[in-house]
């Protein structure tokens, strides 16, 4: 089930059903004192305080049909933490989950990449950027993906396969062809998280051999590079110029709908709502209410059309639950890059960094494909460092 989960999550399916029956199949391999030490584990408890807040503030919302909604999403935050600490998985299931999750962003992108190829010669239509390449999954969200698992290939592949002599050229055709489908796809904060991550993961993969000359050498590289995919893809580089210039400008339209631009403004309407609403917040399901009826007093015209949340999960989290949401959201995720620091897990510390970069301009725990993949691959990682398994051998941490 686990295995199954990961190579489908990629294509933006409903998994409901296949979450259900891993969680009946479950029943069958209970084992009473891996129970009992994970209900007990900070993070299970912390995690699970997160849904709890939420069905909290749920009951004093005033709009019922967002606060049933608001709950289903966050679901996750107690599935996930009951299939990963309250149950043990044998090292062989952990690494058949993370390379079904590689395979399942292989064969989503390589299916994108046919269907735009077929439609450009059927139709003549571009397919090959943003969401008309991205159809499956909102592009943030399959950036996010595509990141994660260049983590995964460069970092643990190397590691669990080292006998294999096909796993360096591998990593790096893969690595290449995701990097790709992000700028394929597009989306802002992905192609900054990748820039981010490829200079970190040099950092950590060779730090004992780093020097001034050859870190001189890979920034050499990665501009020849930059200047490469700009002469091949411009079109993402002048969406990023774009938003670098709407953020640095002091007046915008406040009709605007542009997504750099409207992002500026509802951030501003968000820290004003904040203040009114420091303790306990609006309630999860009044929030975005709320958020409309600012809107709606200052003029933000394009933000109200649009129907537009925070494009943020910390102000998200903040409005819904006030402080204590907030506190427990960044605990769970710049608390989890420090974890991954002192148990020397970089997997997980990557993790995080990726994850919050894409939550300061989205409000990704608001979606299943947003809540799937942070609780899943969070709650992986808290109990198992990828970069230390060795066969026959299981490392978890509790």
């Amino acid at each position: 089930m686990p295995v199954l989960f990961a190579f489908l999550m990629p294509f933006g399916l409903n998994l409901s059903l296949l979450l259900i029956l891993w969680f009946i199949s479950s029943w069958f391999k209970v084992d009473k004192i891996v129970l009992r030490n994970g209900l007990k584990n900070k993070w299970f408890l912390l995690l699970l305080s997160f849904l709890v807040l939420t069905i909290i503030s749920a009951m004093f919302s005033q709009n019922t049909k967002e606060a049933v909604t608001a709950i289903e999403v966050k679901l996750s935050f107690l599935a996930f933490p009951y299939f990963f600490f309250l149950f043990k998985f044998e090292e062989g299931t952990i690494q058949r989950v993370v390379s079904a999750f590689v395979s399942g962003c292989l064969f989503a992108l390589v299916l994108l990449l046919l269907r735009a190829t077929w439609l450009y010669f059927s139709t003549g239509d571009n397919y090959f950027f943003y969401n008309r390449f991205s159809f499956m999954l909102h592009v943030g969200y399959f950036s996010m993906y595509l990141l994660f698992s260049i983590v995964l290939l460069t970092l643990v592949y190397p590691v669990w396969f080292k006998q294999d002599k096909w796993i360096r050229p591998f990593s790096v055709f893969m690595t290449i062809l995701f990097s790709i489908g992000i700028f394929l796809c597009a989306s802002k904060i992905g192609i900054i998280a990748i820039f981010i991550v490829l200079l970190l993961i040099p950092l950590v993969k060779f730090k004992e051999v780093i020097t001034i000359k050859r870190i001189g050498i890979a920034l050499m590289a990665l501009s020849a590079i930059i200047i490469l995919l700009y002469n091949a893809l411009p079109t993402p580089f002048e969406r990023l110029a774009n938003a670098f210039n709407t953020a640095s400008s002091q007046n915008i339209d406040k009709t605007s709908s542009e997504s750099t631009a409207v992002r500026m403004l509802i951030w501003g309407e968000c820290i004003d709502i904040i203040k009114q609403n420091f303790w306990f917040g609006v309630g999860v399901g009044d929030a975005n209410d709320v958020l409309q009826n600012s809107y709606r007093q200052h003029g933000l015209t394009g933000a109200l059309a649009h129907n537009l949340n925070t494009h943020n999960q910390f102000f998200q989290t903040f409005i819904g639950l006030g402080v204590s949401g907030f506190i427990v959201l960044l605990i769970a995720t710049l608390g989890t890059m420090v974890y991954g620091f002192i148990k020397k897990n970089i997997v997980l510390v990557l993790f995080s960094v990726i994850i919050i970069l894409n939550f300061l301009v989205e409000s990704m725990l608001q979606t299943q494909a947003g809540n799937l993949f942070y609780m899943s691959m969070l709650c992986l990682l808290l109990n198992y460092n990828l970069t230390e398994f060795k066969t026959g051998e299981m490392h978890t941490h509790s």
